[in-house]
């Protein structure tokens, strides 16, 4: 009975720490257009948010998982959520510098925590409770995080961007420096809230039993051996990808449909459109469940972004509902690739897996490089220019669905 309540209690933290890491990675996405008012910043410049964020995965990752390995998955848990109250915290001093590098940094070392609590906690959901009800444990966790990105863009639309419509009601830019200061205070209190909250969880934790899980490691394993197979080095490319196509959508969704020639929406109405995307992404992940139950994960792969390339030429294509319902429902197609890409670049691997499973949470890293050079073309020619380089990215992962097994082939 005491076990079982302590697996209860565990599984409760780990689904709100999960809820939690889907939020500030939405509310992230909206410091975007946020960024780009209150800087004068270019699209290229306002995509370094992302670039920041998502390279901490790149240089996290391996490190995360040394030290999960050395202090166990609880202390890494903590340590995480210290650091993320830590990136929390400094935005109130990058605040009131007014500083685009300071907010940089902030923004670095909070997704460093989060790097660190996915890396831990996502081996503690599988091994919390028996191997025969992962899947629905895996489940549930997901929903979290899929419920927070539905919630964060309608909390970031009135906390952030609705505040750009109250301080510049005009909307002339660039702003003057007392409007300049008003935007960059109004994340203090945000993002001081959201770094109490991840010290609050930190002492729970702390305070808290979890069971105790030790981690086997196997000497033979790698990340050199693992490097040398030829279809997870060609996975790890999709997964860096895959990042990209997964955020350009929300990273520039602002942007497109606030264009007058689109539908000319707010900054705040415009933001609320990425629930919608988010929303795709959940019943798409639901739906998928079903889907692969009657298809191999190379098939469903090759469809679902057979099916993006479809969605995003409507989006760029046509204009006004058509075109914005097109982009959103292209979440449908990001839904289910990154579990068939870890099975395709995993499979065969046996002991090598978990340096695999490193390597690829390193490519996250493509989520910010991919949407930085997006944003540099967006600049030169236009965002619906950006958004039309999704469509060899989509080709990428046809390619990598067809040719994986051929790929794994000595």
């Amino acid at each position: 009975m005491s076990e079982q309540r302590t697996s209860i209690t565990g599984m409760s933290t780990l689904t709100f720490m999960f809820f939690s890491f889907g939020f500030v990675t939405t509310m992230n996405t909206l410091l975007i257009p946020y960024m780009q008012t209150l800087f004068s910043l270019t699209n290229a410049q306002a995509m370094f948010i992302n670039m920041v964020w998502y390279g901490a995965y790149g240089v996290g990752s391996i490190p995360s998982s040394t030290i999960t390995e050395r202090f166990g998955y609880k202390r890494g848990m903590l340590i995480g959520l210290m650091i993320c109250a830590l990136g929390g915290f400094l935005y109130y001093p990058a605040a009131a510098m007014v500083s685009y590098p300071f907010f940089l940094t902030a923004t670095f070392v909070l997704a460093l925590g989060i790097t660190l609590l996915q890396v831990a906690a996502n081996p503690y959901v599988v091994e919390i409770g028996p191997h025969r009800t992962t899947a629905m444990r895996m489940n549930i966790v997901g929903t979290a995080s899929s419920t927070a990105r539905l919630i964060a863009p309608l909390v970031g639309a009135a906390l952030f961007l609705g505040t750009i419509v109250q301080i510049i009601p005009d909307n002339t830019l660039p702003i003057n420096e007392l409007q300049k200061s008003a935007l960059a205070q109004s994340l203090q209190m945000p993002y001081l809230s959201i770094g109490a909250a991840f010290l609050i969880v930190a002492v729970i934790i702390s305070l808290i039993k979890l069971p105790t899980i030790t981690h086997q490691t196997d000497d033979r394993g790698t990340i050199a051996k693992a490097w040398q197979h030829r279809h997870l080095r060609y996975g790890v490319l999709a997964i860096f990808i895959y990042e990209g196509i997964e955020i350009a959508i929300p990273s520039f969704m602002v942007q497109y449909v606030t264009d007058s020639n689109v539908l000319g929406l707010s900054q705040s109405q415009a933001a609320t459109l990425i629930t919608f995307y988010f929303g795709a992404m959940l019943v798409g992940r639901f739906t998928g469940i079903f889907v692969m139950k009657r298809v191999t994960d190379k098939v469903a792969l090759a469809a679902y972004a057979a099916a993006g390339i479809v969605l995003v030429a409507f989006g760029l294509l046509f204009h006004g509902p058509v075109a914005i319902a097109a982009l959103i429902l292209s979440g449908l197609c990001q839904s289910v690739m990154w579990g068939n890409i870890f099975g395709l670049a995993t499979r065969g691997l046996d002991y090598l897996t978990n340096k695999a499973t490193s390597l690829m949470l390193t490519a996250i890293a493509g989520g910010g490089i991919i949407t930085v050079a997006m944003g540099a073309v967006a600049d030169h020619l236009g965002v619906k220019a950006a958004l039309f380089v999704m469509i060899p990215l989509y080709v990428y992962m046809i390619w990598y669905a067809r040719s994986a097994e051929k790929l794994s082939e000595k």
